[in-house]
């Protein structure tokens, strides 16, 4: 990896663009490509979220967030990554009830943490190939940006606390690696990007690993063929009323690193283009987001949306926090 040391606006763009992108992404969640075509103005202002049986107010975060913040919460108690401290902290999210959206993989498993089954016995190895871990994961990348060996044995373990399954498992680590080489680079060169975020699940998945790599050529092509390639190359099925990147962890994946590629130099439209695939757009906007944040910091979001946002100061606050804690003064 690219040695260059992130700065502590790095820090607070990774955690920021993240929960940007999941509360502007969370009002729409669900919706299809072609329902989602008909709304204006979407990183504009953050929306309300409605739901039947619920109402939340604009700039609501979801569990996309709040499970990233718990991540970068338990780092800086511990001074590094602890499964124990990061089921912890999961714990209290649930026991509070403070949890927004979670996902049936993640449920399952805390709530086995609850009733006391050790941390890394909670998540089941043949529970589904979801995208709960590799959507909290940016912390992690920007802790280890230098250590790419370290980064993945990490990200295995933020990881197996609710996400066994393999697959689950390899896209934080491509995430995780993601969000170290944005923040340690000060252009983004596709191939580049590409080939590190592939090398990184290389021997744990090859198939994965090369379809991060054909990002580079659907890259080249028409929006609406690059996108039938992310769902098919993943396996992901059809959705039943329109176009959609679903939970399924290798789509959700590929369409964030693409949204990225595609607007490299603008956050907004990074989220915008993760929010327009459809979808589960909270969590492809918010793993797009953390990547454009940790490579522009978080100057690059517009100032409105990072002051609206819900728990904003307590985010910007843990970001530094978390900076601290990996470079100590006199460290």
């Amino acid at each position: 990896m690219n040695p260059m040391r992130p700065r502590e606006d790095q820090f607070v763009g990774a955690l920021m663009g993240c929960a940007v992108g999941d509360a502007l992404g969370a009002p729409l969640e669900g919706r299809t490509r072609e329902a989602i075509a008909e709304v204006a103005d979407l990183t504009t202002e953050f929306r309300p979220h409605e739901r039947k049986t619920s109402r939340r107010p604009a700039g609501q975060i979801t569990d996309d967030t709040q499970l990233t913040v718990a991540i970068a919460k338990s780092m800086v108690d511990s001074g590094g990554v602890d499964g124990a401290a990061i089921a912890a902290e999961f714990v209290k999210l649930w026991e509070t009830g403070e949890i927004v959206g979670q996902g049936g993989v993640a449920d399952r498993a805390v709530k086995r943490l609850i009733a006391g089954v050790p941390w890394g016995e909670a998540a089941l190895a043949d529970d589904l190939a979801w995208n709960g871990a590799a959507m909290r994961v940016s912390p992690i990348g920007l802790w280890n940006f230098d250590d790419a060996e370290q980064l993945a044995r990490d990200a295995t373990t933020s990881s197996i606390v609710t996400h066994q399954h393999p697959l689950a498992i390899a896209g934080a680590i491509a995430t995780a690696t993601a969000v170290a080489h944005a923040s340690t680079t000060a252009s983004i060169v596709t191939a580049d990007f590409l080939r590190s975020t592939s090398q990184s699940i290389a021997e744990q998945s090859p198939e994965f690993a090369a379809h991060i790599l054909a990002l580079g050529d659907w890259l080249t092509l028409d929006e609406t063929a690059a996108l039938e390639a992310i769902v098919s190359a993943s396996g992901q099925q059809p959705h039943p009323k329109g176009f959609g990147i679903s939970v399924q962890v290798e789509a959700t994946v590929l369409a964030s690193l693409y949204a990225f590629l595609k607007h490299p130099n603008d956050y907004c439209a990074t989220v915008e283009w993760a929010i327009r695939a459809g979808g589960d757009v909270d969590t492809t906007a918010a793993i797009a987001g953390a990547i454009c944040g940790a490579h522009h910091g978080v100057g690059a979001i517009p100032d409105h949306l990072v002051a609206s946002v819900k728990d904003s100061a307590e985010i910007q606050n843990l970001g530094a926090r978390l900076f601290a804690a990996r470079f100590p003064p006199g460290g």
